[in-house]
């Protein structure tokens, strides 16, 4: 009863390790062998083809096994990685060497009956040359010599010479020949009237020579006795060729086709000398001509069908004592791959252990620094590449505490930056810019979390409105303390011309020149030597409709005056690098509908991928293109297309634009 029970449990085993997929296999197969052997092959080659979705379903659960159970380990995965490594090599290379000397005995095999064809052929045109060079009343004479000359290489050969008179064929009973004109110097193959030719041609000053020579089945397969089946063959580009240019036609090549089937020519090849001695055949491209298309070549195919034992014995003699080399120099390379492999697997398994060894190590390693654990150390025993993983994972244990405190002190930083920036956001102008007759827009998108560009503006007096931008040189922090500098110093330089009690006729005039040497002074004397800004600020008075400005290094603005454009002159250097620069200043009447555009390099400076600069041309274009939209529209779509230019989310450097438009006060 135990047994009975015993085999059942061992049979649902089966069933489910074996699936329904596997059930339905054997199935399968069964009813496979019984059509097999009972001659029912329609429905074993149905039942065959039922079996193949099921036997790819088996094999990919057979894969998912295999992975999951034998190739977890990783000793185990190494062995399977040295059995294929130990096989497949040796297998492909018996394959490789088999191909490489079937196609190497082809290849031989070809060469040996191109180039017997070649010498057939040039002694053809060596033949036409001599009788060239032969007076034309001593050619009747000398011809015949020729003709039994090349006649056992050429049976049927006929010459042909034509002059004033017309075409004299020798022997007087050869096929008449009319070469159309166009046919100068040529020699090779000829397909004319369904067959191959070998020909030769010359033409000089009229005094045409042609020697036509038919390549029979029998000339064609002996061109190489005893290696094996020789035959030409035209392919279907003759196809385009009409029937009296001498193609063959379907009917005739197909054929031509079935006469080099190897199996039609068993008795032509060879006997092999040994069951590897098996047969070798490729088809080599021979161009040809059709006389009925003078100085056009077409394709055609030598066929060589051969053994290898034929091939070698064509270029080697005593064969015998070649094959005994061979045999001998095959079992000693036999040999070598045995020790070698030998070898290998010994030294494949001294290297498994180590492998596994280290990364067992490793595995145990891991796990500890999962926990926390960060004292944790593994044995290096090695100087090599395991050795040096070993040593880099301890030095990485090492370090992971360090990171975490530089993690912390990079939140700390990155803490400072935000309030940094938030800092400088303080110092550009809080108000909205007042309007003295000229509206200011002005926007600034830093490329970092604080930005050295500047801008500002302040109202004077009631009438005046001073507005500046500037560039400090570099970015980050040190630009951002430069430009909190440049804000401090011009906001102290403007208060002293702000109206007071005193003088009695208000404040006094503004002196933009004066103001941008006092503010060079300053940034001289408080900051670092070099460090400096590009400056430029302007006063427009609204009662005289006049900008005076000094331009310290800054891009010259642009002013659009009804289509044209005015580009600001500069009155000076950059602000902080000299103690001692002289500025000037420059005055300019503004007209209603005025449009002044300030920028910094950040807006016509940026590269796209090939390299190329936004530059001033397409800012100009852009302006031109938006003069007549809001201007928040017009700075918007700016620095927009400036950062299409570039492709790239962030900006390489700070963009800060301005824009002055002259409005009429009512």
């Amino acid at each position: 009863m135990s047994s009975a029970n015993s085999n059942a449990a061992r049979r649902r085993v089966i069933v489910q390790r074996l699936g329904k997929s596997g059930i339905a296999f054997l199935i399968g197969l069964a009813l496979f062998a019984v059509f097999y052997f009972t001659d029912l092959s329609l429905l074993a080659f149905l039942d065959a083809i039922a079996m193949i979705p099921i036997a790819i379903i088996i094999l990919f659960r057979g894969f998912k096994w295999f992975k999951g159970h034998a190739l977890w380990s990783l000793r185990n995965r190494l062995l399977v990685v040295y059995t294929l490594m130990g096989v497949l090599p040796i297998a492909l290379l018996f394959v490789l060497v088999g191909l490489s000397g079937w196609a190497l005995m082809n290849e031989l095999a070809i060469y040996l009956a191109s180039s017997a064809l070649d010498r057939r052929l040039e002694s053809l045109q060596s033949a036409v040359q001599g009788l060239q060079k032969i007076p034309p009343d001593q050619r009747a004479m000398a011809v015949s010599h020729f003709a039994d000359a090349f006649g056992r290489s050429f049976p049927g050969i006929a010459f042909y010479f034509k002059d004033q008179t017309g075409m004299h064929p020798y022997p007087a009973n050869a096929p008449a020949l009319v070469v159309p004109p166009g046919w100068g110097d040529v020699s090779g193959l000829l397909v004319w009237k369904s067959r191959f030719y070998g020909w030769a041609h010359t033409n000089h000053s009229g005094d045409e020579i042609t020697a036509l020579a038919p390549l029979s089945n029998e000339l064609v397969e002996n061109l190489v006795p005893n290696l094996g089946v020789i035959t030409l063959l035209e392919t279907d580009e003759a196809d385009r060729l009409p029937a009296s240019a001498g193609a063959l036609t379907p009917d005739e090549r197909l054929a031509g086709k079935r006469n080099v089937d190897l199996k039609g020519h068993t008795g032509h090849l060879p006997p092999p000398v040994s069951r590897f001695d098996i047969p070798v055949w490729w088809p080599a491209t021979r161009m040809h001509y059709h006389l009925e298309a003078p100085g056009r070549s077409y394709r055609g195919i030598l066929l060589v069908a051969s053994r290898p034992s034929a091939v070698l014995r064509s270029f080697f003699s005593g064969s015998e004592v070649l094959r005994g080399f061979l045999f001998d120099t095959v079992i000693a390379v036999a040999i070598l791959f045995l020790v070698v492999e030998l070898i290998a697997i010994w030294i494949g398994v001294r290297l498994s252990r180590r492998i596994t060894g280290a990364v067992n190590h490793l595995y145990e390693g891991t796990r500890h620094v999962i926990q926390g654990d960060f004292q944790t150390r593994i044995p290096v025993r090695d100087r090599d590449q395991l050795g040096e993983l070993s040593q880099s994972f301890n030095q990485m244990t090492e370090n992971l505490e360090r990171l975490m405190a530089v993690e912390k002190e990079k939140e700390r930083l990155q803490t400072e930056l935000e309030i940094a920036r938030e800092v400088q956001a303080q110092l550009y102008p809080k108000a909205a810019p007042p309007t003295c007759g000229l509206k200011l827009t002005v926007r600034c998108d830093p490329a970092r979390m604080v930005s050295g560009d500047y801008y500002d503006y302040e109202q004077i007096d009631g009438t005046k409105l001073a507005f500046a931008i500037g560039d400090v040189a570099g970015k980050g922090i040190s630009a951002a303390l430069l430009m909190a500098t440049l804000q401090a110093a011009l906001r102290a330089q403007i208060t002293n011309y702000q109206p007071c009690e005193s003088p009695p006729n208000g404040a006094r005039p503004i002196n933009a020149a004066n103001l941008v040497s006092a503010l060079n002074q300053q940034i001289y004397a408080h900051t670092s030597p070099e460090k400096y800004a590009t400056f430029f600020f302007g006063v427009f008075d609204e009662p005289s409709r006049t900008l005076t400005y000094t331009n310290a290094g800054h891009l010259s603005p642009l002013l659009f005056r009804n289509g044209d454009i005015l580009r600001l002159d500069s009155n000076g250097t950059v602000v902080g690098a000299f103690p001692f620069a002289k500025y000037d200043e420059s005055r300019l009447k503004l007209a209603p509908g005025d449009l002044l555009v300030c920028y910094t390099d950040g807006i016509t400076e940026p590269e796209n991928a090939f390299g190329e600069m936004f530059g001033e041309e397409r800012l100009v274009e852009l302006i031109h293109k938006y003069m007549h939209r809001e201007d928040q529209e017009i700075v918007a779509l700016i620095l927009e297309a400036v950062r299409g230019w570039t492709g790239s989310p962030e900006l390489h450097d700070d963009m800060t634009l301005l824009l002055a438009r002259e409005v009429e006060t009512a």
